[in-house]
């Protein structure tokens, strides 16, 4: 058995965030939420299955500010 790309997202994203209770501030892009979230040169939801491997991390932020540009 295997998780989806999607599900395999959510586990890192919004069922982290409920794990260690912190849904409100965290886990999913939402007005009130922390924007921590990176910008990948891949889409991983479409792309071949070997291609995830090769994504790269082209900006990332935290709390809403550029914090990491490639």
């Amino acid at each position: 058995e295997a998780l989806s790309r999607e599900q395999a997202i959510r586990f890192y994203t919004i069922y982290c965030a409920r794990a260690m209770f912190l849904e409100k501030e965290v886990g999913s892009l939402e007005t009130g939420k922390l924007a921590d979230f990176i910008v990948l040169d891949t889409d991983l939801l479409t792309c071949p299955v070997d291609a995830i491997r090769e994504a790269k991390v082209l900006q990332t932020y935290c709390d809403g500010r550029l914090v990491f540009q490639r």
